[in-house]
This record gives C-alpha cells, sequence and structure tokens, in this order.
C-alpha cells in the first residue's frame, strides 16, 4: 500500500514539475498577463552580445539626458523581434537611440510595439538588480596597503564564484534530469572544483539553508525587491557554508556564502551523490507571491546573464577555515537610484525658474540641517552592509555628535521652527531610523537613554502588527511591537513616524508608495490615503500622537503624492537624496522631500561626519 502511494505521489510530483518546467521553457508564446496586470511568465531568450551591448549603452549615458536604460532598450529588441534573440544584430538598436537621442520620448517611440510594455516589465524582473551605483572599497596607488573607497555607476551584480577559480559551464537550462522523476534542468550549472568559493550574486534575505533531496546543501537567497529568489545548491560535504548563516539573515552582492561540491539526489543528509562537482545556479521569479511554490513557478535560464557577470568578480582571502571577500562592497538600491533621478528631474524644472538669490537670504532666518540616516544595529560583523552597522558603531556616533556641539531634535521641534520661529540649538541634526526593527529597541533605545538624545523611527505597520501578534524578539529581522512602540514614544527620546502601512515592497507595478503607470488620480489618492491613514490611527492608538511625517519607502520619492499627504497632516517627508538640507523659517515647503546622509560602516564616526553631505 505504501508503495502504490508513494509511486503515486511521485507520478504527481513529476506531472506538476512537468507542466511547470514546459510552463517556464516555453518559447515563441505570446506574452500575457494575469487579471489584474501583472505578467505571468517570463521567456528570457536574451543573447549575451544584446545584454553587452545595452549595458554598456546604459553605463555611457547614466549621467546624461537621455539616459538610455538597458532595460528599456531589450524591451524594444524584444518586441521587435517577438522575443527570439536569435534574430539579435547589433545594428537595430541603431533607430532606438537615435530618436530618443534627438528629443522623442520613450513612450511615443515605442506606442506601436504592442508588447514593449510586457517585455519592460519582464526583463526588469530579471534584471533589475544588477546595474546601478555601488561603492566599492580599493587599494591606494601608493602601494601602502591602505585602501580607499570609490563610488560609480555599473555592473553590480556579482559572478557566484570567487575571482581567480577555474570553471566551465555551457547553457544547459531545460536539459533533462532523472533523478526521482523525469523533469527539466531550470538553473545553470558553474562545475569547479570542491572547496571553490561561493558568493552571492545580488544582496537579499535568505530564505531557506539546509538539506534538500535533489539540491543537497543549498541555499535559497530572495532579492530585497522581492522579485528573484535565487537557488545555489549541490554545496560542499561536510562544510557547505561559511559560520553563521541563517534563515532570515541578509547578505550583501559578492559576499561568501558557501563551498561548492556534490551534494544531493539523496534523502540521506550530507550525501555526495552527484557524479561532478558544480554549483546549480537557478534564478525563480515571483511574480505572484502565491505562486512561488505552486506548479506555476517561473525559473530563468542563466547562461548569458551568467556569462555577463563574469565581468564583476569578488576577490576572496582565507580567514581562518572560512573565506571572505577582500575588498568591500556597498550598493544603493535601484530604488534610491530611481529616486535621485526624479529627484534630479524636478529639480532641473525647479531650477529653470527664477530663484531668490541665496546671498538675499537673511541667515538667521535659516538653519542648515543634517538628517542622519540609520537602519539596523547589529553586533555581527559579518551582517554588516549598506543598511547595518554596530551598535558599538552607533554609540560612537552619539558620543561624536556630544563632543562636536550638536544637538539632537526631532520632527517636531523642525516644524515648530518653521511654522512659529521657535528656536532651534545652534547645532541642531535629526537622528533617524526607517523600518523600525526590534534592534532598535534592543540596541539602539539604551544607548538614547544612556546619552539623552533624541531619534525618529518610522515603522512600516504591518511588520509591527505581525510582530504584535507573534511577540517578535528576533534581533536579525523582527519588527518592533506596539508595547515597545509606546515605551519609546512615552521617553521623550523616540518620535515614531509613519513609513506606510503595507507599501514596503515591490508589487502589482507600485514601487513603494509611486503612483502606477496608467493609474488615474483618484485611484492614485484612495490608495495613499487608505493606506497611510491606517498607520496614522495605529500609531495614535499606541502613543496618544499622530505622526507629523511620511517616510518614502526605499526612498522612491513621488512629487505626484504630495497633495494627498499634505491633506492627510503630514506636515514633512524623508527621502533618501543624500545631501544636508536648508530649512527656512515661514517656508513650510522646504519640509518635504528632506534630503538624508546614509550611515553605513565603513568609516570611522570622525570620518562620517567630515565628509557628510559633501556627496
Amino acid at each position: 500500500m505504501k508503495q502504490k502511494l508513494f509511486k503515486f505521489l511521485a507520478a504527481l510530483a513529476a506531472g506538476l514539475i512537468a507542466g511547470f518546467s514546459l510552463f517556464a521553457c516555453q518559447h515563441s508564446v505570446q506574452p500575457s498577463v494575469n487579471s489584474s496586470g501583472n505578467i505571468k511568465w517570463v521567456d528570457f531568450d536574451v543573447t549575451y552580445e544584446a545584454l553587452e551591448q545595452t549595458m554598456e549603452l546604459d553605463i555611457q549615458t547614466y549621467d546624461q539626458q537621455p539616459h538610455i536604460s538597458w532595460i528599456d532598450s531589450l524591451a524594444y529588441l524584444g518586441a521587435k523581434y517577438g522575443g527570439d534573440f536569435s534574430k539579435y544584430d547589433q545594428t537595430d538598436l541603431e533607430p532606438f537611440v537615435s530618436h530618443l537621442q534627438s528629443g522623442q520620448k520613450l513612450e511615443d517611440f515605442t506606442k506601436d510595439y504592442k508588447y514593449f510594455p510586457y517585455y519592460k516589465k519582464a526583463y526588469g524582473a530579471v534584471l533589475n538588480g544588477f546595474l546601478g551605483y555601488f561603492k566599492r572599497e580599493v587599494p591606494n596607488e601608493d602601494g601602502s596597503g591602505e585602501t580607499h573607497w570609490v563610488e560609480q555607476y555599473g555592473l553590480k551584480g556579482f559572478f557566484p564564484l570567487a575571482e581567480g577559480y577555474h570553471y566551465t559551464h555551457a547553457d544547459d537550462f531545460g536539459k533533462p534530469r532523472s533523478y526521482g522523476y523525469s523533469r527539466k534542468h531550470l538553473g545553470h550549472d558553474l562545475a569547479a572544483a570542491t572547496g571553490t568559493p561561493v558568493v552571492a550574486a545580488e544582496g537579499g534575505i535568505i530564505e531557506a539553508i539546509g538539506w534538500n533531496q535533489y539540491g543537497g546543501w543549498r541555499i535559497g537567497i530572495r532579492s530585497f525587491d522581492k522579485e528573484r529568489y535565487y537557488y545555489y545548491a549541490h554545496l560542499q560535504k561536510d562544510h557547505p557554508y561559511v559560520e553563521n548563516l541563517y534563515v532570515g539573515q541578509s547578505v550583501t552582492a559578492g559576499q561568501v556564502i558557501g563551498y561548492v561540491g556534490q551534494t544531493g539526489y539523496s534523502l540521506k543528509e550530507n550525501t555526495n551523490n552527484i557524479d561532478t562537482p558544480h554549483l546549480h545556479f537557478g534564478m525563480q521569479l515571483v511574480l505572484d507571491e502565491e505562486a512561488k511554490d505552486s506548479p506555476n513557478q517561473v525559473w530563468i535560464d542563466l547562461y548569458a546573464l551568467t556569462k555577463l557577470l563574469s565581468h564583476h568578480t569578488s576577490e576572496v582571502v582565507p580567514d581562518g577555515e572560512e573565506y571572505v571577500r577582500r575588498y568591500q562592497f556597498s550598493e544603493e538600491s535601484y530604488y534610491l537610484a530611481s529616486a535621485k533621478e526624479e529627484l534630479q528631474q524636478t529639480q532641473t524644472l525647479e531650477n529653470s525658474q527664477p530663484q531668490e538669490s541665496d546671498t538675499a537670504q537673511d541667515p538667521r532666518q535659516q538653519v542648515r540641517l543634517p538628517v542622519l540616516m540609520y537602519h539596523s544595529l547589529l553586533k555581527d560583523p559579518a551582517m554588516q552592509n549598506s543598511y547595518v552597522i554596530s551598535p558599538k558603531l552607533f554609540e560612537q556616533d552619539l558620543k561624536y555628535l556630544k563632543k562636536h556641539g550638536y544637538t539632537s531634535i526631532l520632527m517636531s521641534d523642525l516644524i515648530a521652527y518653521v511654522e512659529n520661529g521657535r528656536p532651534l540649538p545652534e547645532k541642531p541634526i535629526l537622528i533617524t531610523f526607517d523600518d523600525g526593527y526590534y534592534n532598535n529597541y534592543l540596541y539602539a533605545f539604551p544607548l538614547l537613554k544612556k546619552y539623552q538624545e533624541k531619534s525618529v523611527i518610522s515603522i512600516i505597520g504591518k511588520e509591527t502588527d505581525k510582530d504584535s501578534r507573534s511577540g517578535g524578539g528576533h534581533a536579525t529581522y523582527s519588527s518592533l511591537t506596539w508595547e515597545q512602540v509606546q515605551e519609546m514614544a512615552a521617553s521623550g527620546l523616540v518620535e515614531i513616524q509613519n513609513h506606510s502601512y503595507n507599501c514596503h515592497k515591490n508589487t502589482g507595478g507600485r514601487n513603494g508608495v509611486k503612483r502606477k503607470s496608467g493609474e488615474s488620480r483618484q485611484a492614485y489618492d484612495r490608495f495613499l490615503k487608505k493606506d497611510l491613514s491606517k498607520l496614522q490611527t495605529k500609531i495614535q492608538d499606541a502613543t496618544g500622537t499622530a505622526p507629523n511625517t511620511f517616510t518614502y519607502p526605499f526612498g522612491a520619492v513621488s512629487r505626484s503624492s504630495l497633495k494627498t499627504i499634505k491633506k492627510l497632516g503630514f506636515k514633512a517627508s524623508l527621502g533618501c537624496e543624500e545631501g544636508i538640507n536648508t530649512i527656512k523659517k515661514g517656508d513650510l515647503d522646504s519640509l518635504y522631500f528632506l534630503k538624508r546622509c546614509l550611515r553605513t560602516p565603513e568609516k570611522s564616526s570622525a570620518r562620517f561626519f567630515e565628509t557628510m553631505g559633501k556627496k
């Protein structure tokens, strides 16, 4: 009886897997969307040559007008070819480029390409994490052994094997596999020696780690924008991962996460049943959260993309029994890049209008205000990245501020200065935390009390609701509970602000709270009012005070939101553009889209504050 049941379940599983394999691998099929307008599948047939050409064009024009996005370029070619890049000719991109450079708008040039919007969404889902702004540590040219940081725009995704290790690969996506049942290979294999360090191709959150009978020792990492799930499989027997990896941990692009092996094809853990040591490198697109673990999974052929990533490798060095990257790397999310582009465009328009001379301003009627942006505090050095620093470094920052005469203020203090002329201290500064992590309560709050410093914490309502029900309490990934929010607000040192109830995500065609393409003004206003009002009520119920400031998720600021957030009673808003603010008495508009200085872990307190706002 048990054997019959097992055979039935195996056959059923085989059918389901075959179903989504065919679904994911189909070619020459008309693009389709679901009832909500989201794409249902992606057939990524883009060649390496097309990726390279469009990437180079994107990088060459990133600081120009127009900036020719590689995703837009590929979407144009995809619409032209019907997704079949076997037709690719590099000269086919010339009309697209020439028309944009002549001043024609993208939407006007592509209006006759019916499926351009589909390919833009589809290719964006695959590629959004691989090109953008980043900072990297490089050695000084004087041979001193010291390093410095450089900022640039370019390829920020990493090849999944460390620099200097030999490998071979071929396009094996869709090839047959037979263990357990007949199925298709839904990844890209990189043959390499056992023990070769494996690095994260893109930063994200670990969603799965441990044994899988097919993949052996494996790691599953979800990109920060939630659209891509990376699968690293067949890792080394006895030593598959670097130390202290766990579900919920964040990793950065280029970070060593494990080692090549040949485990898998066995129900018994730690078994080498794979003939040849290699890394199985897979990417699943999460087009619909409910479909992530369903038969309708969409996996991508990564051969061409992996070849492109070979131009950006992570140099590693031994550290005891582990390997770590030699030089650090940090990135701005593409959300922040998008926000910068929008702000730059807005500022270009504003600068075209007659402006009052700065010299005409009475210096007594304005104040220079730095706003510090923190996110998470964790003690483990391996977990520190662009959005995570140590509690020790945060304490050093507080000591520096006190020593150099800065006085921390709250948003209510700033608003009172602008509205009523209430004096501010000589050197005011705002300390802000985004997202409302439990570690803000665990580590930051005691330090704020110790040094009697004030801080603004912007919370995500849905996450606070969730952890209030579960109890939370995990330093790495838990959020604040309402009880903790209440306690901190009652101290007078912490001001709780609105970071949206449930908009800290990029799904359904919406980036944070930005207006969706084609969305009516009325529908957008209803959406924004519903979400933000829900959290306003919850925070007021918990603290007795309604937030006066809206903090944009991901820093994805939206000028179209300004009218609505003003109607909702927000007197200020926080973005992520780097810089120092000039706040003027009586100028209420100077309180919106405030610039901030992101605190990253690579600089000492003295160095950070010396260079603050100089970008």
